[in-house]
């Protein structure tokens, strides 16, 4: 039995990655510093270990010997003050890393690549020179640390991840159409951009595939779903589901506009220190709403049809 860390376990990503480790036969180390999923101990191999990603020492103190770490633990968030991402989406991996006899599995982010308009960008696609977000920068820099620094090591760059359980990505956009009687775009695209949508499920099996396989080591693999949906599309499904009974009409207002009301409430929502935003969209969030985020999922696709060329439950 191999064996397995995963950080930050009691989150919606972390956990369905446990479950599919678990699944599939791995002894799982679900690393949680306060949130315990009633999951987590429904499953006869998963070992639940309260701990700090941000503190060394009691990471370290920890002990553990295992194969493969899957660091999944970190802020994503588009405000913020810039100490707070670096505190816990770089400095962890200079001692995570050590950890796993074999290789770490970092989880880091599409918003790498920039924020703008892509074509079926992929691996090759240079990342973002200067990010002007915290959250992509210090993933890259973290990136960029393993592979200065690390022998074995596999990043995954997953898209906007949703999927049963998620309450992070929907609830953002529910909230946004609970309060307004329109969908609204911004700019060019007029709501018909590609919203990069990755199920979590797909970001679960990619993470098993290249901690069971050494095909994708010192490799990245962006995860998108191969479907495309729109940002329109999208915002249509959410009313859906939530607001079966209301009508939603679409606007599309200039995109300086939209660039106004984001730096508006990224500046309020950073002054008040709060951690969501005070309204949306925030100045990144824009960005994203507003861009064609095309990536290839090829390389994601291959390394779930290794994986599902031998026996997984997942």
């Amino acid at each position: 039995m191999k064996s397995v860390l995963v950080t930050g376990a009691g989150g919606f990503i972390g956990l369905n990655i446990v479950k599919v480790f678990a699944s599939n036969g791995w002894q799982v180390y679900a690393l949680v510093h306060r949130n315990i999923p009633e999951e987590l101990s429904s499953f006869k191999n998963v070992s639940i270990v309260k701990g700090d990603v941000t503190n060394e020492e009691s990471i370290m103190r920890l002990n553990l010997d295992v194969d493969v770490c899957v660091h999944v633990a970190g802020l994503a968030r588009d405000i913020g003050k810039d100490e707070d991402f670096r505190k816990v989406n770089f400095e962890p991996i200079k001692y995570l890393s050590k950890i796993p006899r074999e290789k770490i599995v970092y989880i880091s982010s599409s918003d790498v690549y920039g924020i703008k308009d892509f074509i079926n960008a992929d691996e090759n696609t240079p990342l973002a020179e200067f990010p002007k977000n915290p959250y992509p920068r210090y993933k890259i820099m973290s990136e960029n640390w393993l592979r200065e620094n690390c022998s074995r090591y596999v990043i995954i760059r997953p898209a906007a991840v949703w999927g049963e359980g998620d309450k992070t990505l929907e609830n953002r956009f529910r909230e946004f159409l609970e309060v307004s009687p329109f969908i609204i775009h911004f700019g060019k695209w007029k709501g018909q951009n590609r919203w990069p949508l990755a199920n979590v499920k797909n970001v679960a099996k990619t993470v098993l595939s290249v901690s069971t396989f050494n095909d994708f080591d010192n490799q990245s693999i962006t995860v998108i779903d191969p479907e495309k949906t729109t940002i329109d599309e999208y915002y249509r499904q959410i009313g859906k589901k939530y607001f079966p009974d209301k009508n939603f009409r679409t606007i599309t207002l200039p995109f300086w506009i939209g660039k106004v009301l984001g730096f508006i409430s990224t500046a309020i929502s950073n002054i008040l220190g709060l951690t969501h935003p005070i309204f949306d969209p925030t100045f990144y969030a824009v960005h994203h709403v507003s861009s064609n985020l095309d990536f290839s999922s090829k390389k994601m696709e291959k390394a779930i049809e290794l994986l599902e060329t031998q026996t997984t439950k997942y």
